[in-house]
């Protein structure tokens, strides 16, 4: 065991924040499937797939920690609140532990020289007389809470001196019982029992009127222990072992105590027990998928729900308590439009078939997510892969692996446009069933570009007057779509020959370039992204790297190769598969891979930053999609476990400054990052003076945003005043002259 580091962390959450400072991470998870709770008092912790959330009952708060804030991981499988030091123990599946203690959180690391193979998963975490015990799916270890050091690692105590996995822990006058793949085990834990030996165990059977297999929960109730085993029932201890008529052929979830009464969660359902063993069930519209449940004598009742997040009765009539973000952290693709970033859930298989994920989108607009849900203020709509905004038509369009199209007017109302619709050209390629796939969509200002995978017309223009026009192609397996001004170029499915196709709008011309020299010359035909640069150049995304298209313009006749950008004397990213491009206002090129995320200058050849799970708060290494936010530059990540972003001092910038922010203004003695300058000309000359006008540092913005790092040349930190933002173009025409404060 180790202790790695000590972290502080602050109790608050910036997901509500507009806007973050340069150089740092915000994450966007969902905290809906709560899995855990812990009582506080005052304060209820909740586990989720996203971190850990807190709800202040003082302030009605909810605040956030995940990785990023400290935590190792988040793969939280147990959570437990010592009320006697204050502290909250949080434990993982992968065996590991945190430990968060007013505003330290102190990493333990149980796993690095642990000779256990298997699963380490901790299912319970108590607390008593002075040591920690971790019921784990090895065993239990014993740890000293002030050293916070193993005493003991107690493992083959099954049957035969086997190993056997521990699920939960009661203690009860000076015993410690187990419930475990192995039955209900009991040792005395007060005479100085070596918890290790196997023979200082007792287990169980049929002689003591209990059966000799996995028993789930356990728990000491009214001075008499419980033990649940599903598909049996409840038993009771207090001198010896009674089947109790209680939750018999159930199954059971979790248990808790709560005051004089015992809360059990079994069979998706809410129940309390009370000292007469009389149960009476908890229901409420919002207890849908319950897996935990707390009350507190004076608090109310307090439900860990995996669809509503936390549900409470503390304040009267049930409510749920959910901290901002998507409903769900699945995240096919993330795009930004007109109205912010818009996460869509939906997929599709290696075949192009609709996987048949629930319907609906996320929207994140000024600090906050809105979720949209089908059944919840919109059809059904399922595998929803694609979203455009069309400002001109003041709508959301969004595309599905199956549904087709769904339009959302600015007032909510939305309708459906599929092969039924009339004057629509959209194929259902199956005989029944909802198979209108539509992997891509394109707004323009000729309309909106719609691919229909796998029909004999694969594309088509919905122009903003309702006609539609048809386009057939050499192939129909196109996937993804992006134009400039007179071109489209779609990446065509690998099943069906790979490469990309180029179309000429007014010609209706199209042409597949493949890896074949002078067809195309990429450096695969598998390819999946494909991104227009601000020079107009195509960047292509493929199983062994990158290639470029340099005259995209010329691609529809005559001899077409691309090239492979040079990085450190090699090919960029040979033989990484590349799954995400996106283009920031510098020019820069953000690739995702499955090792990562890079980010590279204009030209690719020079490296800016690389992001993986081991220097980044990522949870996985694999990008699914990246996104930028044109005004801010925050940039947006998919992951296989959620959404990130991190804000990079690049913005499209225009031909006048625009709303220009400085941000954080006023800087503080606690600041230590980057500042952001935004909203200015594209390319600004930036010179910051201090108030007598002395020059203190001097750049150039990246597209519409400058940075600077709150010092001098010398590497000097900014003395405490105000200090004056000039910029301007090259020409010296546009122009504009701002303040930012410093205090020190």
């Amino acid at each position: 065991m180790k202790k790695l580091y000590i972290l502080l962390i602050l109790l608050a959450s910036v997901a509500g924040a507009q806007d973050i400072p340069l150089g740092t991470w915000r994450t966007h998870f969902s905290y809906n499937a709560v899995t855990a709770l812990a009582d506080a008092g005052n304060r209820i912790y909740a586990a989720s797939t996203g971190g850990i959330f807190v709800f202040d009952k003082d302030d009605n708060s909810l605040t956030t920690i995940g990785k990023l804030q400290g935590l190792q991981e988040e793969d939280i499988s147990a959570i437990h609140y010592n009320p006697g030091t204050s502290q909250l123990f949080v434990g993982y599946g992968s065996g590991n532990l945190d430990i968060i203690e007013g505003s330290e959180i102190i990493n333990i690391d149980l796993t690095t020289d642990s000779q256990i193979t298997g699963s380490r998963t901790i299912n319970d975490i108590t607390t008593a007389g002075g040591s920690l015990f971790l019921m784990t799916d090895f065993g239990v270890l014993r740890l000293d809470q002030q050293k916070l050091e193993v005493t003991e690692t107690i493992r083959e105590i099954g049957e035969d001196r086997g190993p056997v996995q521990v699920y939960q822990a009661a203690f009860f006058s000076d015993s410690l019982f187990l419930a475990t793949s192995d039955g209900v085990l009991v040792t005395n834990i007060v005479n100085n029992v070596n918890l290790a030996d196997p023979n200082g165990w007792k287990r169980f059977g049929p002689e003591d009127n209990l059966p000799e297999s996995s028993f789930q929960v356990i728990v000491d109730h009214n001075d008499q222990i419980m033990a649940g085993k599903s598909g049996d029932g409840l038993y009771s201890y207090s001198t010896q072992w009674t089947k109790t008529p209680v939750f018999e052929n159930s199954t059971f979830q979790s248990v808790k105590v709560s005051g004089n009464s015992t809360l059990f969660v079994v069979d998706n359902t809410v129940f309390e027990l009370d000292e007469n063993l009389q149960v009476t069930p908890i229901q409420d519209e919002l207890i849908v998928d319950p897996v935990d449940a707390l009350k507190q004598e004076a608090g109310g009742l307090f439900v860990g729900d995996l669809s509503s997040g936390m549900v409470t009765d503390f304040a009267g009539g049930f409510q749920s308590l959910i901290p901002s973000g998507p409903y769900s952290d699945r995240a096919f693709r993330v795009t930004h439009q007109g109205t912010g970033v818009i996460g869509l859930p939906g997929g599709y298989n290696i075949n192009l078939s609709p996987q048949r994920i629930p319907g609906g989108y996320y929207l994140f607009r000024g600090g906050q997510w809105s979720n949209f849900r089908s059944g919840e203020g919109l059809p059904e709509f399922n595998d929803a892969v694609d979203a455009v905004y069309q400002n001109r038509l003041n709508r959301t369009v969004l595309a599905s692996a199956g549904y087709g199209l769904l339009t959302i007017n600015s007032d909510g109302g939305a309708e459906l446009i599929d092969e039924n619709t009339e004057g629509s050209p959209l194929i259902n390629t199956l005989p029944s069933g909802r198979n209108v796939v539509i992997p891509s969509i394109l707004d323009s200002p000729e309309g909106l570009w719609v691919l229909n995978y796998g029909a004999f017309t694969p594309l088509h223009l919905w122009q903003d007057d309702g006609q539609w026009r048809s386009f057939s192609l050499p192939s129909n397996g196109v996937t993804d779509i992006k134009g400039n001004a007179t071109q489209l170029w779609m990446i065509i499915d690998p099943r069906r020959g790979g490469g990309i196709m180029v179309f000429d709008k007014v010609s209706g011309e199209a042409r597949m370039l493949t890896e074949e020299p002078g067809n195309g010359g990429l450096v695969s035909s598998q390819v999946n992204a494909l991104e227009p640069d601000r020079e107009g150049l195509i960047w292509i995304g493929t199983d062994e790297g990158v290639s470029v298209i340099t005259n995209p313009f010329s691609a529809l006749s005559g001899t077409v190769d691309a090239f492979e950008p040079i990085f450190e004397n090699r090919p960029l990213l040979r033989d990484e598969f590349i799954t995400a491009i996106a283009v920031d206002g510098g020019d820069r090129k953000w690739i995702g891979t499955t090792n990562g995320v890079w980010l590279f200058d204009p030209q690719a050849d020079r490296q800016l930053l690389n992001f993986t799970e081991n220097n980044s708060p990522l949870p996985s290494n694999e990008i699914l999609d990246i996104t930028i936010d044109p005004v801010s530059g925050e940039v947006f990540f998919a992951t296989p476990s959620g959404i990130l972003s991190f804000r990079e001092g690049a913005t499209r910038g225009g031909s006048t400054h625009n709303d220009v922010r400085v941000f954080p203004n006023p800087v503080t003695a606690d600041f230590t990052g980057t500042v952001g300058i935004s909203g200015l000309v594209e390319d600004a000359q930036i010179r910051i003076t201090d108030a007598s006008g002395k020059l203190i540092w001097r750049t150039r913005a990246v597209g519409g945003t400058a940075t600077w790092h709150v010092s001098d040349y010398n590497g000097n930190r900014a003395a405490s005043g105000v200090y004056f933002i000039f910029s301007s173009d090259d020409d010296g025409e546009e122009t504009f002259v701002g303040k930012i404060a410093v205090v020190n």
